[in-house]
């Protein structure tokens, strides 16, 4: 199939011995786990290594433990549900897949099924659902009734993060609990050093547990304040500096229009307040509204819990005595340890390592991980479950490409049928990037359009290749519009967005060179026309000017030249009807002097030396037409030429045919018929000059 020979999958035995097929008999040595036709699942499980590829040797590991677990390996040829009968239960981990099977299917209200389907086998919700500890060795807050073990899991989440768990809910492990505990203990021996250096003289601690929020209210401030005392010092020292200091009012008229309800920088750089000779100001009114909220913080956080001076005005010595009380605070917490516990306040920090919640949790996550051995059957059967359903026909996809040269199947990679242009083409490729896809799909001799595919219903879009491979390209120009189909029954706008221009069949290839031709004399005379027509329309504007400025004997000597234009135009109208008329009598000289059978021949050669050219090149591209550039494009990395011959190519590419049944009405309103009768008659009168004029060389 497709120019290269590949291996039948069709027994038991095949299975068997596929581990001793060279592997260049393989159509395909790897493939992307994304973007194809097949539950992603399944392909997860394949790809052991988990690096989105499978490939050869993981494709043989898949198979082999197949074979190993089913008693009945030739129901694999059969798909569907996997029977419990079919599970090789003479071994230990046989005996607890078939035991977890069977626990499934209890839990699912199907206690005496005797088949277990994919969605049974991987329906979490109602196998870890029901299960508080699920052997992941991940515990979520509902894993207990204690309240408290179930708080603490909640702070663990939320200072350090969440594993996800089997049942969906996030959880902690033992190393984020390790962890959490760790931190704990780094940020309580911190906060005790402080306490000790506070002790010791050192003020480190100024307003006692409120002093973290204190002292983040002071920061938010500090520079800003230390900048306006600042400017004052300096319009102190020269009264000249105050007004520049205070910016100048033309930066009000240019925002006078603006928006104030929302925040604004430029209002933000300006002073704290209005500078002014002094080391005062008030830290209620005057003060810049973008900072006014921080300065009343200070105010209710700072100022006035230290006690010092009234509270509601701030001289420049005592925000000096501000910044002097934080100092040891600020130096102790430069070296406060990056931890994510500091969320918790200090007496729930040392509550929780007085307590015995480490080893609770400990021993709740020790029963989770006992359950490992027996949960790890669980996923089992869910795997035996898809490869049973599904290894056949991936198997058919990369060993060979059956389901491919199926014509009553589709292959994985097939995304779905295009309709466009009154054609159906169900070779369509998933492609991330069509600019990048063009470079290997060029290789593929095929003619390629890229759709971009589209609903108004989904948020995200995506591009498909589309491969025409029966019909004619006269009609397919970017910008054309269709319809996509999905594998799933989904109907999707498409535009085409880009083309790879290549043969498509034997008669565009024939009728192609008097195609160029018709394009190229229409071209030209549409061009001339132009051309013309602009002359025309430049000379009457030449004439008219003339008209208005010109005497009556310019006018005269105008109409003479124009007339000297006129007839220079007739004149070579004429020489070129008298070439083309030379060239027609000698065309019947020569026809003349031919036979009757040799005029048949002559015209027939005439076509063939014309269009035999073009019909060459399109063979030669045809048969060497192949679908593996456009896999390895999109990320396969096939191993034959995989051929796409002329008759697979019309059952790729099929074209609009009537219905057996139907018969045509011609639309009188419209002219059909009388269209039909003039081409009938024209026929009839050009072949009655032909006959007439073969009975005179006769």
């Amino acid at each position: 199939m497709g120019g290269i020979f590949q291996a039948e999958l069709n027994t038991v035995e095949d299975l068997k011995q596929l581990n001793t097929l060279d592997p260049k008999l393989w159509v395909a040595l790897s493939c992307p786990v994304n973007d194809l036709e097949i539950d992603r699942r399944t392909l997860s499980l394949i790809d052991f290594d988990a690096d989105e590829r499978v490939r050869i040797e993981e494709m043989l590991t898949a198979v082999n433990w197949t074979m190993t677990r089913l008693a009945q390996p030739e129901s694999l040829f059969k798909g569907g549900d996997l029977p419990l009968a079919a599970i090789n239960h003479s071994d230990p981990e046989g005996e607890k897949l078939l035991a977890s099977a069977k626990q499934i299917l209890a839990n699912m209200g199907a206690a005496d099924a005797t088949h277990i389907s994919v969605e049974q086998a991987a329906n979490t919700d109602k196998i870890y659902g029901q299960s508080r500890l699920n052997g992941d060795g991940v515990i979520a807050k509902d894993a207990t009734d204690d309240v408290t073990v179930q708080q603490l899991i909640g702070e663990i989440i939320e200072c350090i993060g969440a594993e996800i768990d089997r049942s969906g809910e996030p959880g902690i492990t033992r190393t984020k609990l390790d962890a959490f505990f760790s931190e704990l203990s780094t940020y309580e021996a911190w906060w005790t050093q402080g306490e000790i250096d506070s002790s010791k003289g050192d003020d480190v601690f100024p307003l006692g547990d409120a002093t973290p929020d204190a002292f983040t209210h002071f920061i938010a401030v500090e520079r800003k304040v230390d900048d306006f005392f600042a400017r004052c010092q300096l319009a102190e020292f020269d009264i000249r500096a105050q007004d520049p200091l205070n910016r100048d009012v033309a930066l009000y008229k240019q925002i006078a229009a603006e928006d104030f309800s929302k925040k604004r920088d430029d209002i933000e750089q300006l002073p704290l307040a209005k500078v002014s000779p002094g080391s005062s100001m008030s830290v209620i009114s005057g003060i810049n509204p973008e900072w006014k909220v921080r300065m009343q913080a200070l105010c209710e956080k700072v100022i006035r819990p230290l006690g010092i001076g009234p509270g509601d005005s701030l001289e420049i010595e005592e925000w000096q005595q501000v910044k002097t009380r934080f100092a040891a605070y600020r130096i102790w917490r430069q070296a406060k340890p990056e931890t994510g516990v500091e969320k918790l306040k200090i007496l729930r920090v040392r509550e929780i390592l007085a307590s015995d919640l480490h080893e609770q949790v400990g021993a709740l996550l020790a029963e989770d991980e006992a359950l490992a051995p027996q949960m790890k059957a669980v996923d089992g059967v869910e795997k035996l479950a898809r490869f049973h359903r599904d290894l056949i026909q991936v198997l058919n996809n990369f060993v060979n490409f059956s389901e491919f040269y199926d014509e009553s199947k589709h292959a994985i990679f097939q995304a779905g049928e295009l309709y466009l242009d009154g054609r159906e083409c169900s070779l369509c490729l998933r492609v991330a990037d069509p600019a990048k896809h063009t470079v290997l799909a060029t290789l593929s001799r095929a003619f390629v359009a890229y759709c971009e595919c589209r609903r108004k219903d989904s948020p995200k879009k995506f591009h498909i290749a589309a491969v025409f491979s029966a019909g004619d390209s006269a009609n397919l120009i970017v910008g054309r519009n269709g319809i996509f189909r999905d594998r799933k029954g989904l109907l999707w706008d498409t535009t085409i967005v880009r083309l790879i221009e290549n043969p498509i069949s034997i008669r565009e290839a024939f009728l192609m060179p008097y195609m160029r031709v018709g394009r190229f004399i229409g071209d030209k005379l549409e061009k001339w026309a132009v051309s013309r027509d602009k002359a025309m329309q430049k000379q009457m504007e030449t004439g008219i000017e003339g008209v208005a400025s010109d005497s009556s004997s310019k006018k005269s000597d105008s109409n003479n030249t124009s007339m000297g234009g006129v007839a220079g135009m007739l004149a070579a109208g004429g020489i070129a009807l008298g070439a083309v008329g030379a060239g027609l009598a000698s065309l019947f000289n020569t026809m003349k002097a031919l036979t009757w059978w040799e005029l048949p021949l002559v015209i027939i050669g005439v076509v063939l030396m014309i269009s035999f050219p073009s019909m060459v090149i399109a063979w030669l591209k045809l048969r060497k037409r192949t679908l593996a550039p456009l896999l390895d494009a999109s990320g396969w990395a096939v191993n034959g030429r995989t051929l796409i011959s002329a008759r697979l190519g019309r059952v790729l590419t099929t074209r609009a045919t009537l219905p057996i049944a139907a018969h045509c009405n011609f639309d009188e309103r419209h002219g059909v018929r009388s269209a039909l009768w003039v081409a009938l008659g024209l026929t009839i009168i050009i072949c009655l000059i032909v006959g007439g004029y073969l009975l005179v060389l006769a």
